[in-house]
């Protein structure tokens, strides 16, 4: 039999089947096992659609990317056949899924590790993976979360942080945007108001003000930005039409590459719980992020500077999709626009003046 290569030369397999502000708050990951392991090969697997939050990476050997939704089983077959090809030595489960625990058990890694989870099914829990970690606690961040196997490994991480990176052609695209809109080299905000859920969205009025406290109070224009998911246009529509001032709208054109690089030249990110307000922090662009039924010790955005808001109501945080099912969040809107605008104003009330130190 073979000898265990030595841990910096482990080829290495991390799984993170999850929505793409999932992917992106796994990449401190990515920069503890080489600052451990330099010359380890380390491949990541994410789903379709989730790709961009970790390709260009300089610590990542190689991605795979798997369609959870439309492939066939020919496709499946292949891609299965090819995982086993690349004959990885260890594989950090992240996810918590059935599908996850069966491409880690599909490696046939002599090393899986994975997370403990309530009601897993024992064949995932004790026939997948060689080593189950402990669930992490649920007041734990994600990143922290993420981090807990890299812990498990005997690897402490130094300074870990969210990273993101494009090429030279998402950043001359958006540079050219910004210069079709007057914006070149000059300060704004950027905000968006969806979310992957409705109930995770404030109120059309709301943004509005927002809006024209910006534009008004600290002369900074904003430039909308969102899906093309049908109750995001709907959303962005009903602000358009409340708003006094005339933000700029760039939904439906970025990808995640594209929006990533242009939050990082705006002065400020405003947004909801959502994978935006990650990308803010990845790209160290100060963020006010809005929360509703969702934990912020678990989602609240990496790092310092950023300012969250959320109501101060006895059920917060309850995880639930909307009061009572109805998919719309008191705690949200009831959210009023003075008490964010008061919020922001005492959090970056340093931001305004050097704005407009710059004009």
């Amino acid at each position: 039999m073979a000898a265990m290569p030595t841990p910096s030369r482990k080829r290495i397999l991390v799984i993170k089947l999850k929505q793409p502000g999932d992917v992106l708050v796994s990449t401190p990951v990515i920069a503890a096992l080489k600052e451990a392991w330099p010359d380890c090969h380390l491949t990541y697997l994410v789903p379709k659609d989730t790709e961009d939050m970790v390709s260009g990476h300089p610590g990542l050997d190689g991605l795979l990317v798997v369609d959870r939704r439309g492939a066939t089983w020919g496709q499946t077959w292949r891609f299965i056949r090819d995982l086993r090809r690349q004959r990885f030595d260890l594989v950090l489960e992240l996810s918590g899924g059935d599908r996850g625990a069966i491409y880690s058990f599909l490696t046939g890694a002599r090393e899986r590790l994975g997370f403990a989870h309530p009601r897993q099914p024992f064949w995932q829990r004790y026939g997948c993976f060689t080593r189950l970690l402990p669930r992490p606690p649920v007041k734990m961040h994600l990143v922290d979360q993420n981090l807990a196997a890299v812990r498990a490994l005997g690897i402490e991480p130094v300074n870990p942080r969210l990273e993101f990176f494009w090429d030279a052609a998402v950043e001359q695209k958006v540079g050219d945007l910004l210069a079709s809109l007057g914006l070149a080299g000059k300060p704004f905000v950027v905000m968006h108001p969806g979310a992957g859920w409705r109930f995770k969205c404030w109120t059309p009025s709301g943004y509005a003000r927002v809006i024209e406290f910006f534009q008004d109070q600290w002369d900074l224009p904003t430039v909308l930005t969102g899906t093309r998911a049908p109750h995001e246009q709907e959303l962005l529509a009903a602000v358009h039409r409340e708003c006094r001032a005339a933000p700029m709208d760039l939904a439906g054109r970025l990808s995640l590459k594209e929006l990533g690089a242009l939050i990082s030249k705006a002065r400020l990110f405003f947004g909801m719980d959502s994978a935006p307000m990650h990308l803010a922090a990845a790209v160290n662009t100060p963020a006010v992020a809005l929360f509703g039924p969702s934990g912020v010790f678990n989602w609240g955005p990496w790092g310092e500077g950023h300012l969250v808001i959320q109501k101060n109501l006895d059920c917060v945080p309850c995880g639930k999709d909307g009061c009572e099912g109805g998919k719309v969040s008191r705690c949200l809107v009831e959210l009023t626009p003075a008490e964010v605008v008061a919020a922001v104003e005492e959090h970056f009330g340093e931001l305004a003046d050097k704005v407009q130190k710059t004009h």
